[in-house]
């Protein structure tokens, strides 16, 4: 059953860790470097993360026998050293777009990995269906995340990390719903650690100089959809629209809406993104009552 007090308290942990080792890090004098900015985003979801899964009680079995597993104790660690090392003043450019990309490629296989899809005599997938669906699945997250980061410096404000933040609580909501309790939940410290690090940005006024944390948001969203899309009841359609939200913002930034008063632009921004997302909850709520709801009661 799901355990609202326990969620809370690693979403309040994650939050305040974040925030503070955010706020450590960036220091009082303003504006900071880039540099800085990126690694203070990028540690401060690494350790909000730690101390939010610690309060969440999620303890990943090593070696890692799942895709939630393999999503906490390779996913996450590489993305977070990937952002750190393109915080690191002395590190070349290139060399942290070389192990993005490189992650987008490898990111399904590692998910998926000794699953049925892949792995055994009977699995569910040709060779030729693995290498297509981990094909797309890649490109799919290499968009997103080029996408969302270019936003970012084109355009930041707070809604952003906001709408990602929604997008990733709606893909734990939904998960849940499908009766995957322990995939859903792992949005909790996520999305708490990603509104604690956009706020405390956005505050100092740094907020475009540090789209490491972003970063970990996308990757974490597609992680999630992903080990719903195939660890659990979470449909293709369903994935792809939580999964898509979040571009959604690139429609505010037309001539009308930039006309707009900031407050109003943010406001507009976050419902944009938020509509798709509201409707793919009320439709898994009402799957959820039609087949799991007689059982409750």
């Amino acid at each position: 059953m799901p355990e609202p007090l326990l969620y809370g308290k690693a979403m309040i942990a994650a939050a305040l860790a974040s925030a503070a080792c955010t706020l450590i890090l960036l220091g009082r004098r303003r504006p900071q470097s880039a540099a800085r900015c990126n690694l203070a985003g990028a540690l401060g979801m690494g350790f909000g993360l730690t101390l939010g899964y610690y309060f969440l009680n999620v303890r990943p079995a090593w070696p890692p026998a799942t895709g939630l597993d393999r999503f906490l104790v390779v996913v996450l660690p590489f993305v977070l050293g990937i952002e750190s090392l393109g915080g690191a003043p002395l590190a070349p450019p290139w060399l942290a777009r070389l192990l993005r990309i490189s992650l987008c490629a490898a990111i399904g296989s590692i998910l998926l990995h000794n699953s049925v899809y892949v792995s055994g005599t009977r699995r569910e997938w040709s060779r030729a269906e693995a290498v297509l669906t981990l094909t797309v699945c890649g490109v799919m997250l290499a968009v997103l995340w080029m996408l969302v980061i270019r936003l970012s410096r084109r355009s930041p404000g707070v809604s952003l990390p906001l709408t990602l933040a929604m997008s990733i609580q709606t893909a734990g909501a939904v998960i849940m719903l499908g009766g995957y309790l322990q995939g859903g939940a792992a949005a909790f410290p996520l999305t708490a650690a990603l509104v604690a690090i956009g706020l405390v940005l956005w505050r100092c006024g740094e907020l475009s100089r540090a789209p490491s944390f972003l970063s970990v948001g996308v990757v974490g969203l597609f992680s999630l959809l992903f080990i719903g899309r195939y660890f659990g009841n979470l449909s293709t359609i369903s994935a792809l629209a939580i999964l898509l939200a979040p571009l959604l913002s690139w429609v505010t930034e037309s001539p009308w809406f930039r006309r707009q008063k900031p407050w109003v632009f943010e406001t507009l921004r976050f419902a944009v993104t938020a509509t798709p997302l509201v409707i793919v909850l009320i439709f898994a709520k009402l799957e959820f009552d039609r087949k799991l709801g007689p059982l409750l009661l």
